[in-house]
């Protein structure tokens, strides 16, 4: 059985080794930067901002007590600047995909990686790209 700490540690892990941005340029929800100011999304490079949402859980089995799995989804916001073309936030979505479909560990599976859809932004050109998982 997996806890949810254990799970989004194994979340961030593998985030952690996304390489179409620079890691300062890689926001985790709530995650401190390095001066420990608020950041700043830079105006000239790609960024992705990425958060873990949980929904619904269920008993998958019963025995001795019930065990419970747990579904939830990763958002993944790709920006990049406008007036720079649509190529980079395509090839990022792409990484996303690779690096996420499909990745096990544990009792953790990232099961679908959707393809990325068109968002609303002023200042940046951006898609998201949503991973469904479920734990246990």
């Amino acid at each position: 059985m997996m806890k949810q700490q254990q799970a989004e540690l194994e979340i961030f892990k593998r985030i952690g080794q996304f390489t179409a941005v620079d890691k300062d340029n890689l926001r985790i929800e709530n995650q401190p930067t390095r001066d420990g100011m608020p950041f700043k999304p830079p105006s000239n490079k790609p960024w992705c901002r990425v958060h873990v949402n949980y929904g619904d859980s269920g008993i998958a089995s019963i025995g001795n007590s019930p065990d419970i799995r747990d579904y939830g989804f990763i958002s993944i916001q790709c920006f990049a600047p406008l007036n720079t073309g649509t190529i980079v936030v395509a090839a990022m979505c792409d990484e996303w995909r690779e690096l996420l479909q499909s990745y096990t560990v544990s009792h953790l599976e990232i099961y679908k990686v959707h393809a990325p859809r068109s968002i609303e932004d002023k200042d940046f050109y951006a898609k998201i790209v949503r991973a469904e998982f479920r734990v246990n």
